[in-house]
C-alpha cells in the first residue's frame, strides 16, 4: 500500500488522472490525501469533485480556501453572480450531495500510518500539532450541522450571525478557518499577517516569499518543530514546490502551467512525482 499527498488540483482533472496513472495508483490498496482546492480556475471543477468523491475511502481531502468560497457562495442565497461551472453545479442532481461532502472536509488530517499531518495553507506557529487538531475539530463539528454551517458561512464577509452561536464563538471559528485555509505569513511572534498588513510593512507582493531577515516570514520558518513532525500543505503557488525538513509545500502551480505534484508519505525519503500541466489561469498574485 502506498500513501500519497497531492497538491492543489484546481479543476484540472485530466492532469490528476495522468498523475495517478504515472503513480500506478490502485484504489482499494493505495490512499490519496489531497491538500484542498480541488476546484476553481481549471476547466473541470465539477468533474473533479465527482471523481474524487467516487474514490470513496481511498481519498481524503482537507478544506481549502476555494472550497470555503464555494460553501460561502451557496450559503448566501441572495448571490446572483456565479462562474459558468458554478451555475452548472447549482443545477446538477448531485449538487447537495457534493456540497455536504465538501462541508465535511476536515481542516487537518493526521495520517496515523505515516505520522504526517496534512493541511491546506498552514498552521499558526503558536499551536502544537495536538492543539491544532483540537482547534480544527471544533470547527469541523460545527459544520456537521447544516443549520449551523449555513449560519456560519453566509455572513462570513459581513456581520456575525446571531442564531446558532455567539459573536465570540463565531469570530473564533472564523479565525481558525482562516488560518488553516489562508495563512502564508506570520510575524516573528507567530501572529498571522494577512496581505494588507504585509503591504503596509513594505512587501510589494504579499503573496511572494519574503526575503531572508525580513520582519515577516512564512509560517513554517517561524514555527518551532518537534523531532519527527511533518506537515504537508498547498496553497502557495508563488513559492512552488517547497520541501523542508518538517514541511512539504506541494502547490507547484498546476493550473498556471506548472506541475501537479504528489509526495509519497509512507517512504522515509518522501519521493516526489510531478507532471507538467497546461496553463488554464494567470497567476496574478491573488489568493491561491
Amino acid at each position: 500500500m502506498a500513501v500519497y499527498a497531492i497538491g492543489d488540483v484546481h479543476g484540472c482533472l485530466a492532469s490528476l488522472r495522468q498523475l495517478l496513472e504515472v503513480l500506478s495508483f490502485s484504489p482499494g490498496q493505495d490512499r490519496l490525501l489531497f491538500v484542498g482546492d480541488l476546484v476553481n480556475r481549471g476547466p473541470e471543477s465539477l468533474e473533479c469533485l465527482r471523481f474524487v468523491h467516487g474514490l470513496g475511502a481511498s481519498a481524503q481531502v482537507v478544506m481549502g480556501n476555494h472550497e470555503v468560497n464555494i460553501l460561502k457562495l451557496f450559503a448566501s442565497k441572495g448571490s446572483t453572480w456565479m462562474e459558468p461551472w458554478q451555475k452548472t453545479f447549482r443545477g446538477a442532481p448531485d449538487c447537495e450531495l457534493l456540497l455536504d461532502w465538501m462541508a465535511r472536509f476536515p481542516l487537518i488530517i493526521h495520517d496515523s500510518d505515516t505520522g504526517c499531518h496534512v493541511v491546506h495553507a498552514g498552521l499558526s506557529p503558536l499551536w502544537s500539532l495536538s492543539e491544532a487538531m483540537v482547534h480544527a475539530d471544533r470547527v469541523t463539528r460545527m459544520m456537521d450541522q447544516l443549520e449551523r454551517r449555513i449560519d456560519f458561512f453566509a455572513p462570513l464577509t459581513r456581520h456575525p450571525p446571531i442564531k446558532s452561536c455567539g459573536r465570540e464563538e463565531w469570530h473564533k471559528n472564523r479565525d481558525t478557518l482562516s488560518i488553516f485555509t489562508r495563512i502564508r505569513l506570520t510575524a516573528r511572534d507567530g501572529r498571522p499577517v494577512w496581505p494588507e498588513e504585509a503591504r503596509k510593512a513594505g512587501m510589494i507582493d504579499p503573496y511572494a516569499p519574503p526575503p531572508d531577515g525580513f520582519s515577516i516570514q512564512p509560517w513554517y520558518r517561524v514555527r518551532y518543530w518537534e523531532a519527527g513532525e511533518t506537515v504537508v500543505y498547498g496553497h502557495w503557488a508563488a513559492i512552488g514546490l517547497a520541501l523542508h525538513d518538517h514541511s512539504k509545500g506541494l502547490d507547484s502551480g498546476c493550473v498556471y502551467g506548472g506541475h501537479l505534484t504528489a509526495i509519497r508519505l509512507d517512504d522515509p525519503a518522501f519521493p516526489i512525482t510531478g507532471i507538467p500541466c497546461p496553463c488554464y489561469a494567470r497567476c496574478d498574485s491573488t489568493e491561491g
